[in-house]
């Protein structure tokens, strides 16, 4: 975050009634409606929702309430007293920089927002791995700060066993969001109050190359960029080639890679460095191995051939985030259970669950007349 910001921890004054205003746009973004659409269902103005959030007026407590059924939090949620992460969309790495739209990555933004304030909470009472990232020179490439940071890791050479809970022991937060919350932007990465956070989607981990790859492309972006601001495709080049330097190193794709374009013996290398026989397509290009027209040729084959059931990984759930559950769970041993963290961030214990990611695995009821 930029020094000259709005602190993170800087509260306002408290205004009549304790109301921040923060806390409604909060809330309101992740859930995705507009000022319009929150006011028609709380029976005020569009004009209101707008004074509430810019501070200029304060609810009354029954409109309050309305609020809180709406957007689905307690109360107590729009209160001042509690952490408050402000983050700008310039201080994330987006994926998708075509199709989102400002509301998208808002929406996306608070999100993040409430894994990092449930993030916070459970270090009230359990200690986290401290973020364990290298400082990377201005000027460093790609293929270079993979080096630093495998060396900085103490990672020995070849493929990375479990990326995911690897950056998750250097104090990287992961996390998977359905996609109605994130979907336009697919996958991103931020520094929220110097804790780098990690947000991707069910479509990403489907695949665990490709959840693998992902990660690893997030992790460029937190050691290249910074907050550096940018939104282009050349960093997210940067990212990309961060991410098959890191996973697949140059040197060990010399003497790994076959002395020809042959998609079985990549597929089997593939498996065995956790990488898709995509990415190892390019690297071959990378590496000189085959040309462009060539590998064009190769991703058709891949692509006709590709068939996701009959892949023996697909039934590999992948690697998916733990630290957070663990956190949680650890907590819950010593008297911090869901429903104290869910007090503590004003939510429900449900949606505490929900950012843990514990998928509510109860059968749904729906009463006959429920589709109207």
């Amino acid at each position: 975050m930029p020094e000259d910001g709005p602190g993170l921890f800087d509260l306002p004054a408290a205004r009549s009634g304790g109301f921040e205003p923060a806390r409604l746009t909060q809330a309101r973004a992740r859930r995705g409606i507009s000022k319009a659409e929150l006011a028609h269902s709380v029976d005020v103005s569009p004009a209101a929702i707008g004074q509430y959030e810019a501070g200029v007026n304060s609810p009354r407590p029954e409109v309050l309430d309305r609020l809180a059924d709406a957007l689905e939090v307690r109360p107590g949620f729009f209160g001042v007293g509690r952490p408050f992460a402000r983050i700008d969309a310039v201080n994330a790495h987006f994926r998708s920089l075509r199709s989102a739209r400002v509301s998208d990555r808002q929406k996306a933004l608070a999100t993040a927002t409430f894994v990092w304030e449930l993030t916070f909470a459970l270090e009230r009472c359990v200690k986290l791995p401290e973020v364990d990232l290298p400082t990377v020179p201005a000027g460093t490439s790609p293929a270079e700060a993979a080096t630093l940071l495998r060396q900085h890791w103490h990672l020995p050479e070849g493929p990375v066993k479990h990326l995911v809970a690897t950056a998750e022991s250097k104090g990287i937060v992961v996390a998977v969001r359905p996609l109605r919350e994130i979907d336009a932007v697919d996958a991103f990465s931020a520094v929220i109050v110097d804790r780098p956070i990690i947000i991707t989607t069910p479509r990403r981990s489907e695949n665990v190359f490709r959840h693998r790859f992902s990660i690893a492309h997030e992790i460029g972006h937190l050691l290249l960029h910074g907050e550096c601001g940018e939104h282009n495709s050349s960093v997210e080049k940067e990212a990309d080639e961060f991410a098959a330097a890191f996973l697949t190193p140059a040197a060990s794709m010399d003497a790994a890679l076959p002395q020809r374009l042959d998609v079985a013996a990549l597929d089997r290398l593939g498996r065995t460095w956790g990488v898709s026989p995509k990415s190892l397509v390019r690297r071959m290009v990378e590496r000189a191995r085959t040309t462009e027209s060539s590998a064009r040729r190769a991703y058709q084959r891949l692509a006709m051939t590709d068939d996701p059931l009959a892949d023996p990984t697909s039934s590999y759930p992948g690697e998916m985030p733990s630290l957070l559950r663990k956190a949680a769970a650890l907590a819950g041993d010593y008297g911090t259970g869901a429903p104290a963290l869910a007090e503590a961030l004003r939510i429900s214990p449900a949606q505490v669950r929900d950012l843990l990611g514990d998928a509510d695995q109860r059968p749904v009821l729906r009463l006959v007349g429920d589709e109207g």
